[in-house]
Order: C-alpha cells, then structure tokens, then sequence
C-alpha cells in the first residue's frame, strides 16, 4: 500500500490517518508503542530519498515545511519511541543534515527536523516500510539562462544573529555584528564575521570549540534580523520604497512587503541588478501573469543585495477617428486592433472599414504607417493584428 501527497514549495501541512492493515480485528489487545527504527538515505538520480522506517502499522504523522529561520523539512510522529539518533550528517548538498528530537506533551512523540540547502521537497509517502521522503533540486535562481546569479546571503553590521550549541543552554545567544564587523561569543572570542554565509561562521565555530573546549559539538548558526541588506521597489507598487533584503527573499515576497501592486501596474516587471565594479547593470524582465500563475519557479527571482525592482505603468495605444469613444487606452495582454476597437465602443456609422491606419513606431524612432483592411478580418480573410504600446490606429471617414 502506498499513500502519495505531492508536495509544493510553499507552507503546507500533511497528515496521513494511519490505516488498518487486512484481517485486524477490532477485538485484538492493543499493540506494542510504534517505533521510529531507522533513517535511511538513498540517492535518486539528482535527487536523494530519506526513508523513516518504522515498526507496523505506520503511525500517523504530521509533516510541514517552514522558511524561517532556516528552511527545513519538519516531521512530527506523536506517540512513538526513537531508536534514532540525536544528529545526523547527511552526505547531501540537497540535505546536509538531520536532527531528532522528543516531542513536548504527555503523549511524547518524535520531531526530526530535515534541514534543506540546495534542495525541495517534492513528495511525501505513506509506504510499508515508514514515511518516504522525496528531495530535488531546487528551482533556477533567475530566468533568461542564469542572467542573474545571486549567491547566497552574506552576513553584514547590523544583522543580529542566533548561535547555538546542542545540549549547551549556556552557550545558546544573540549577538549583533557590530560596526567592526565583528561578534563577541561565549569561548570564542570576537570573531569577523561580515561577508561571510552562516554556514562559513558556522563552521568556524565549530572548529574553536572542537579543538579546544567540547568534544564533536553541534552548532547552529542563523539569521534573527536582517539589518544590513536592502532591496528598492519603485513604481506601480502600493508602499515603494527600500525594503531590508531577508534571506532567500523572491520577487513574490517583496511585492507582498510593499502591498502588491497598484490598479494601473502593467504587465512587465523589470530587475536591475549591480554588478562587479566597472561592469554594467544588469537587467531582466519578468512576465507579471506568469509570477502569479502556478508555474511560477522561474519567473520568482531570488533577488540580490541593491536589487532595484520596477513596476511601470500599464502601456497604452490610442484610436482616433470614426469610433464611438476615441482616446488612449490601457493595452492589455493579446490586444488586437478589432479588440481594440471594440473596446472603443466600436465603428460609428461612417467609419471606412477597409482602410484603417496603424502608426507604429520603429526602431530608429520612425513612425511607420501600415493599412489594414479590417473588413477582411472581419469576414475571416486575414488574421487580426496585435497592437504594441503607443501604437496609433485611424479610422477614417468613408466617402460616399
């Protein structure tokens, strides 16, 4: 028997009931408390499998991913005994490691927190064996080919961050970088730690811990205020301004921080990006439509420090002549010329519909006028034709 739940990048929650197995009887003696016996790790192609085995039948179990302060993968089992052990290091750059730990509560239970680098959660089974867990590698960071590379986030003066030691509650703190760049903790000492990742000052930690005061000690180093980093969002926006740059922060999330978008915000989005001292900015543009759709992994930028991020207004052409209502008008996404017209209030009883003109704008700024014979489009003879922004049509007066 095999339970599978597709499991998307965003917060979610998945509990499975536990399932009766053939031939048990209402009336049998209560079974022996569950057990979580193993964790077992496989690769699969790029991806890695993680299985919790356990005794039958599978207990239930709840399974959620959160973002902050680290991404993680957390599955909770209630109920059960642990022969797990307390910190695994797994050979994965998708899941660099694991920790079990006993759930709070008078039913007890087990917590193993996945902690995820490169890596997704792609999907989440109920098998015979125990939970099955599947990872992946995570999306692109940027469209267009890898236009925009941003590494992963660097500490700065002002950041604050947590630093823990497992099983040492006295060396659990909060420090903040200072304008030296420095941090002062427990053992260690004031140590730089400014443009460095939280996985270099981890490590560091560890190591003058190791050699000198606790023996293979675990330590957790994360981000609890974001200070130093800044992204501006201008435009069409509702609350434009800077905004401080979190930890893997997406377009999505700073649209939401600055309100989403305004009525008149148009269809394009464009990022500007610094680059190496000499070089130019860089630039791409995202489909509005498609960051909202469900399809959305390339077209959510993972944004950058000084990442400035721009929401122009909704284009517009225009229509002149023989319409009901003739005046600029937003463009919208497949807007034709009989749309167009339409959307004018249509022909007035003059109007020539064989002879209409486009004014378009070329690319060394020349206005080129094309005729359209709209009649035949309206007779099915020829394809309508797409407007562009600031494109001009004129339907003149027929002579009688």
């Amino acid at each position: 028997m095999v339970v599978r739940h597709r499991v998307h990048e965003t917060t979610l929650m998945v509990a499975l009931a536990l399932a009766a197995f053939a031939g048990a009887a209402a009336a049998e003696p209560p079974a022996a408390q569950p057990r979580v016996e193993e964790l077992a790790i496989e690769n699969a192609g790029e991806g890695l499998v993680i299985l919790i085995r356990t005794s039958l039948p599978v207990p239930r179990f709840a399974c959620r991913l959160v973002s902050s302060p680290r991404r993680e993968v957390v599955v909770e089992l209630p109920g059960v005994a642990s022969q797990l052990k307390s910190v695994y290091a797994l050979s994965s750059p998708l899941v660099p490691g694991a920790a079990a730990e006993t759930l709070d509560g008078e039913a007890g239970g087990l917590r193993i927190r996945l902690t995820l680098n490169g890596g997704s959660l792609s999907s989440v089974e109920q098998t015979e064996q125990g939970v099955r867990l599947r990872f992946d590698p995570g999306p692109a960071a940027a469209p267009g080919g890898g236009a925009l590379q941003v590494s992963e986030y660097r500490v700065g003066v002002g950041d604050k961050l947590e630093i823990g030691v497992f099983g040492h509650e006295d060396l659990s703190k909060i420090v903040e970088v200072r304008g030296d760049g420095t941090i002062n903790y427990p053992l260690v000492g004031d140590l730089a730690v400014v443009g460095k990742t939280v996985g270099q000052i981890d490590d560091e930690i560890t190591k003058i811990l190791g050699k000198d005061y606790l023996v293979n000690p675990q330590v957790s180093v994360d981000v609890r205020e974001y200070q130093s980093q800044w992204v501006t969002v201008i435009g069409e926006v509702k609350t434009p301004g800077r905004y401080v740059l979190k930890r893997d922060m997406r377009l999505i999330d700073l649209l939401a921080e600055a309100g989403g978008a305004t009525k008149d915000a148009g269809a394009q989005i464009l990022i500007t990006r610094r680059q190496a001292a000499g070089n130019e900015p860089r630039q791409i543009t995202v489909d509005r439509d498609k960051l909202f759709s469900a399809d959305n992994a390339e077209a959510n930028v993972l944004l950058g420090h000084g990442d400035i991020v721009t929401l122009g207004e909704k284009a517009v052409f225009y229509i002149r002549g023989e319409v009901s209502h003739p005046g600029p008008y937003f463009l919208e996404s497949g807007m034709t010329i009989m749309k167009g017209i339409s959307v004018a209030g249509g022909f007035s009883q003059f109007a020539n519909h064989r002879e209409v003109e486009l004014l378009r704008s070329g690319g060394d700024g020349a206005q080129k006028k094309t005729v359209v014979n709209l009649k035949a489009i309206e007779d099915g003879k020829k394809g309508d034709v797409l407007l562009r922004a600031n494109d001009t049509v004129i339907v003149p007066r027929r002579i009688f």
